[in-house]
């Protein structure tokens, strides 16, 4: 974060003890530990049990002052002002309204279930804003609070309609989309009484999508030509004598044509979680580097992609292999190398 000259300062002393003006990109820092975030947890899981799951807003507010208090901006982290009851009561009206959603068809009135359905649709704008302004007004440095002042509206279309209509074009809508939801948060936001403006272009989204296609192309591809080289004979055989019923039957019960079958979709469940980690790095980046709040901070971002999606597929396999003990480390070695 680059704050302008005498408008932002990094806290630091200058000559005669005065604070010394801040006109570099100063990082922040995260000086959390895995170790730390553990123990957090395990009280968090040890009072949910005890409470039969309603510790679970308090649980969500601990573990937020964790990662918060301990984001560090010029030496100074941020606060977490938000308490458990505050959650609790949002958290006991989406639980009441799921359970009677769930409920509806065994009161055999299941009509209703697709009625309360397309009320939780138009809902969802609405539910959107009011977390994102409850977040945001939530944080607070240097005890100025951040606040969001989105519309209903805005939330319709560029939370739901603008990626429905991105996955519908076979993505090709999908940097707009993209493009559109960040700058509606950044347009929205403001740090006290200073709002953020950001200014990418649409064409440098459109550039990350295609370099996400390429990478996903790159891994897609060999994947597929390998798991299709040991069926080739088979296959061709299969189509000299016209696919019969028979034929068919023999094949699909062969043991390697089931295992490529399990395994496939596991792999691409990871080249999809590979390629996702690379374009939110790229659009992060993107956005980031273009925001602007007001009185000319500006802010820098150089996630590497790669790096990122490294992290998420490797995290993932630590927290599978350890049965879930290490899940504290790994969120903290993401969120450290994000911050």
């Amino acid at each position: 974060m680059s704050p302008p000259p005498a408008q932002f300062d990094g806290g630091g002393k200058g000559a005669g003890g005065r604070k010394s003006v801040v006109n570099r990109f100063t990082p922040m820092e995260f000086s959390g530990t895995g170790l730390q975030l553990f123990g957090v947890q395990l009280v968090n899981i040890l009072l949910t049990c005890l409470t039969l799951g309603i510790w679970i807003p308090w649980a969500r507010v601990r573990k937020r002052r964790f990662f918060y208090n301990n984001t560090r901006i010029f030496d100074e982290g941020l606060d977490y002002l938000a308490t458990g009851f505050d959650i609790f009561k949002g958290w006991l009206v989406v639980t009441l309204i799921l359970i009677a959603y769930y409920a509806l068809p065994f009161l055999g009135v299941p009509f209703l279930q697709e009625g309360l359905s397309l009320i939780l649709v138009f809902i969802y704008p609405w539910a959107i804003n009011r977390t994102l302004r409850f977040n945001a007004r939530s944080i607070a440095w240097r005890d100025v609070r951040f606040d969001f002042k989105g519309s209903y509206l805005g939330s319709f279309w560029y939370f739901f309609l603008l990626p429905i209509l991105g996955i519908l074009t076979l993505g090709l809508l999908i940097p707009l989309a993209s493009k559109s939801m960040r700058d509606y948060v950044a347009h929205n936001y403001s740090f006290g009484t200073a709002g953020f403006h950001c200014d990418a272009s649409l064409g440098s989204y459109y550039g990350a999508g295609f370099k996400a296609l390429l990478l996903f192309l790159i891994l897609f591809v060999p994947i597929v030509m390998l798991v299709m080289a040991p069926l080739a004979e088979p296959l061709v055989a299969q189509f000299g004598q016209g696919f019969t019923e028979e034929g068919l039957s023999v094949l699909l019960d062969d043991p390697g044509l089931q295992t490529i079958l399990y395994a496939l979709p596991v792999v691409l469940f990871f080249i999809f979680m590979i390629t996702g980690g690379y374009y939110r790095a790229l659009t992060r980046n993107i956005m980031v580097n273009a925001l602007r709040l007001q009185g000319g901070v500006r802010f820098r971002s150089d996630v590497s992609g790669m790096v990122l999606a490294w992290i998420m597929v490797s995290n993932l396999f630590l927290v599978i292999l350890s049965l879930g003990l290490l899940q504290p480390w790994t969120q903290v070695r993401q969120y450290r190398y994000l911050t």
